[in-house]
């Protein structure tokens, strides 16, 4: 399982970045400059050593882990054991024994710190949480060969995979790149609901009282608890599913193209009012957006903006005569009517 993480520069912990440096080291794709920055990195600090030894001791503890050769390979190349020149260790190799360790991707921690929520239990020590942070996107493959997108602030638990292939999606939003396989179902679950695939691309969304489901290709069945009761329907491609409590399920044709612009790092609105533009770029951004003027936020806007660049935004919808800034510092931008 490889993994990659795009969008804001991370300051992490040593527990982080030993994280991000074993997510890094374990792909095919693993430069001679990446194992020598990883090296500067693994000397710079005493903390970032025993990071790396506690992480080490992790691996251990795992039997099923501890009993693969090439993930003993990888440990041995990483920790500069044997000697520091880089060996060829096949994500297919790695399979399922790297998928085992809990390795949150852009951000992510280790071990004992199991990612929470109220609703979510933690997760099995065999069920690796991949996650990323306000403003992050993050990529990691399966040891199936699908491929995982995380959007802003998401989260994903792979589970123990036996008769399907299962994620829970634990919030935010990913994007599934389903490997072919008619043995084994590929399922994502989102609160009470199933996502089944076989071999397709599709985007999943939550939010407070409200899941989407985005199909680009392919077909996928959704099955769960709806206000008339359990429920099961199927998609095809170029849809949208949503459920949004209190209302019954709806499926409607969508621009995949334009739903599926957060994977390249843009956002694309046609007509929408101000408020939902707003809060679409509030997702990607630690620094707030804020409109309360009822007519502004009433406005439509159209136009592809970067996620997280909230400057840049704010800047264009000022040069068409859209809005004018009230109060802004370092946390928050008021949008404001334009003055006279």
């Amino acid at each position: 399982m490889t993994s990659t993480t795009s969008g804001k520069e991370i300051h992490d912990d040593p527990a982080s970045a030993a994280a991000r440096w074993f997510a890094r080291l374990q792909g095919d794709d693993a430069s001679p400059q990446d194992r020598r920055d990883f090296q500067l990195w693994l000397d710079a600090e005493p903390a970032n050593a025993s990071a790396w030894r506690e992480m080490g001791a992790t691996w251990e503890a795992m039997a099923r882990i501890e009993r693969d050769p090439a993930l003993a390979a990888l440990r041995a190349d990483a920790l500069g054991a044997v000697d520091h020149r880089p060996r060829s260790v096949s994500r297919r190799s790695l399979g399922l024994a790297a998928a085992s360790l809990v390795v949150l991707a852009g951000g992510a921690v280790l071990g004992r710190r199991w990612l929470t929520t109220s609703k979510t239990p933690p997760a099995e020590a065999d069920e690796p949480v991949f996650a990323t942070g306000v403003g992050e996107r993050s990529t990691f493959r399966l040891a199936d060969n699908s491929v995982v997108t995380l959007s802003t602030d998401s989260a994903v638990r792979v589970n123990r995979w036996e008769g399907e292939r299962r994620l829970t999606l634990v919030r935010g939003q990913a994007f599934f790149q389903v490997a072919k396989d008619p043995r084994r179902p590929f399922v994502v679950v989102a609160g009470d609901k199933r996502v089944t695939a076989v071999g397709t691309a599709f985007d999943v969304r939550m939010e407070p009282g409200k899941l989407s489901v985005t199909l680009v290709e392919g077909r996928v069945r959704i099955a769960g608890t709806s206000p008339t009761g359990e429920r099961r329907v199927e998609m095809s491609a170029g849809s949208r599913f949503i459920a949004a409590d209190p209302a019954d399920w709806a499926i409607g044709p969508v621009d995949t193209a334009k739903e599926s612009a957060w994977l390249q790092g843009r956002l694309v609105f046609d007509g929408e009012p101000l408020s939902a533009v707003v809060a679409e770029m509030n997702r990607f951004s630690e620094r707030k957006l804020s409109v309360t003027d009822p007519a502004l936020a009433a406005t439509p806007v159209s136009g592809v903006f970067k996620t997280g660049q909230v400057d840049a935004f704010v800047a264009a919808l000022k040069t068409y005569g859209l809005v004018d800034i009230g109060h802004a510092d370092e946390g928050r931008v008021e949008l404001i009517r334009p003055r006279a």
